[in-house]
């Protein structure tokens, strides 16, 4: 018979989910056929819950989730940088491709956020005279 360590931990908890009597000294496997059978006995108990359509429910709880999925709103698109950045007097005439290329043509950090965001701050802070930078909702 295969002999199997069991750390205290595990040893704790099985004592005590045997719930020993006043005085009673069990050992680990009396223990744990204890707490077996207890389990045992509160499954056989449960209520059998009946399948009423098998796969069909399965089938049907997935279509709708996926409907409702098509219906939640999705991210909206980024502003073009370039549009913006032609309006601005010191940045146009210059091919800007994204925000992240205007934020390191300005020599602003943009760490792990997005580009268009720092650079929406850095302008309210230090060109209040710019254009403000858009939004995505405002698109």
């Amino acid at each position: 018979m295969p002999q199997f360590t069991v750390d205290e931990d595990v040893a704790r908890l099985v004592e005590r989910l045997a719930e020993p009597k006043a005085f009673e000294h069990l050992t680990f496997n009396n223990a744990l056929k204890r707490v077996l059978e207890k389990l045992i006995k509160l499954i056989e108990n449960q209520p059998k819950v009946k399948s009423q359509g098998g796969f069909e429910d399965l089938d049907k709880l997935l279509e709708e989730s996926m409907a409702l999925k098509k219906k939640q709103r999705k991210k909206a698109a980024s502003p073009s940088a370039q549009k913006w950045a032609q309006k601005v007097p010191d940045l146009a005439g210059k091919d800007f491709t994204d925000w992240r290329a205007i934020c390191d043509f300005l020599q602003i950090e943009t760490g792990t956020d997005s580009a268009r965001r720092r650079l929406q701050a850095w302008v309210k802070e230090n060109k209040p005279a710019w254009p403000d930078v858009p939004d995505p909702d405002l698109i």
